[in-house]
């Protein structure tokens, strides 16, 4: 999002019930404090983060979830979603969804997209991953009923627990094949036809599988690690050549964006769907936006703009190229996209995805 792109009027909405002293949320008063005069001229995008500067993502790992979610909307805690991160850059960060925002941050951007791109409606869908509070987990049975399908056959696994297992190690090669084991045992009884999982966990799973059992497969979705060029490429030419192959690029956070291209050899490139989710690349402190050297990939901040939890000017520690909106994209997708996001070469080698 370009520095001098306005606010729009539902952004405008979601700050000021964030800010107003008798409903808003404890964490955004304090952050406002002092500045009101100034909030009320706001107008664009770069001024919003030049007045609140980068949010500090501790917080969230520090601070009761409730301090976030505006006074107004705490009294019927019935609508609200608990999420949690799995850890990968230290200690969970915690956030909120009301039911409609996780409809509209995680369910409607899919549907969408698989209606462009193809994706079956009503067959049996295979769901391998963490549940518990861990976001993808409760978003899986929707997007399943979304596309006329039935609860998924599910492998649940902790990430935490398999992101401690060194690399390597007997304890991670045993913890894969028990996931593993299970899912296949689904795959042995059931006419599946979606799966739901990792790149990590797909490509063992697909070394188990017989050649009729991965041509069945109607559709992959893939989610919870970044998927690479090659991988795709070897899974969608090679491996489960009859699926439609569609990729969701997102976090506990801010949500999910998805793919709006299923050619084969592409570099998977994801784009944020409706007001509530704003891309920025590059440096927060040179004002973002800033061309990278030699046309490089900049670092990713997000906004999340939802009435029950709001994120400003947050770094991720991603990098992507921005990409911009295809010709004929379905309503409610926007720009920049991302393109290739993944972590920075000074910590590929140290961030350890684990099997999520």
């Amino acid at each position: 999002m370009n520095a001098s792109a306005p606010l729009t009027g539902h952004q405008r909405r979601v700050l000021e019930l964030h800010l107003d002293p008798d409903r808003g949320s404890r964490y955004w008063l304090e952050r406002a404090a002092g500045l009101r005069h100034r909030i009320e001229r706001l107008e664009t995008h770069g001024e919003l983060r030049q007045l609140f500067g980068a949010m500090e993502e501790n917080d969230l790992r520090s601070r009761p979830v409730r301090d976030f979610v505006p006074r107004s909307l705490q009294d019927d805690p019935r609508v609200m979603i608990l999420g949690e991160t799995g850890g990968a850059t230290g200690i969970p960060k915690r956030t909120v969804y009301l039911e409609e925002e996780f409809h509209q941050a995680f369910v409607e951007p899919f549907v969408r997209s698989a209606a462009r791109l193809g994706f079956p409606r009503g067959v049996d869908w295979l769901w391998v991953g963490p549940s518990g509070p861990h976001i993808i987990g409760k978003a899986a049975p929707r997007l399943a009923a979304a596309m006329d399908s039935a609860d998924p056959f599910s492998v649940d696994f902790d990430p935490r627990w398999a992101r401690i297992l060194a690399p390597g190690s007997l304890a991670r090669d045993r913890y894969l094949s028990h996931v593993v084991d299970q899912a296949m045992a689904v795959l042995n009884r059931e006419e599946v036809g979606v799966i739901f999982t990792t790149p990590s966990v797909l490509e063992t799973l697909a070394k188990r599988m017989t050649a009729a059992q991965r041509e069945a497969i109607a559709a992959v979705h893939y989610g919870g690690q970044r998927l690479e060029q090659d991988a795709l490429r070897r899974f969608q030419c090679e491996l489960f050549p009859r699926a439609v192959h569609l990729s969701g690029y997102g976090n506990t956070l801010f949500g999910c964006c998805l793919e709006l291209d299923v050619t084969a050899g592409r570099t998977p490139t994801y784009y944020p769907f409706g007001e509530r989710l704003v891309f920025y690349l590059g440096d927060l402190e040179d004002g973002a936006d800033a061309p990278a050297a030699g046309d490089g990939p900049r670092r990713v901040h997000f906004s999340r703009f939802d009435r029950g939890f709001m994120i400003l000017n947050m770094p991720e520690r991603d990098v992507a190229r921005p990409a911009v909106l295809p010709a004929g994209a379905p309503e409610g997708f926007c720009g920049p996209g991302l393109s290739d996001p993944r972590p920075p070469e000074t910590k590929a080698e140290t961030t350890d995805a684990g099997l999520y």
